[in-house]
């Protein structure tokens, strides 16, 4: 029997290392990568100091008071654990920091359009 349920699904999200990150919220994608890249999941080696700071750039921040007023007066952040990653990117700004990460790590990444 042919299937063809695959066609009409949305491609959405991205493919970081092999993992298909596919939420329909991009800000929930790029919320799960840096955890599980904190996480390990991705086996990579995790850089340390200033490296891991440019890595990341201005989407994660150690401390809450580090954070511009606008991010923290409208709340566009979230927390991850005791870190806060920032939702106040659009997608174009999103792919920057993941190729961005990717690069560091020397990973793949696999941008989809639906």
């Amino acid at each position: 029997m042919n299937t063809y349920m695959h066609i009409f699904k949305d491609k959405v999200g991205f493919i970081y290392n092999g993992k298909h990150y596919d939420n329909k919220s991009y800000t929930m994608n790029y919320y799960n990568l840096v955890k599980d890249i904190l996480d390990g999941v991705h086996g990579t080696k995790i850089p340390v100091g200033s490296e891991l700071v440019k890595m990341f750039g201005a989407t994660v921040y150690t401390k809450y008071e580090d954070m511009p007023t606008s991010v923290k007066n409208r709340g566009l952040f979230k927390e991850l654990g005791d870190i806060y990653v920032l939702t106040n990117k659009d997608i174009d700004g999103f792919n920057a920091a993941i190729d961005r990460i990717s690069k560091t790590l020397g990973t793949s990444v696999t941008f989809l359009q639906s």
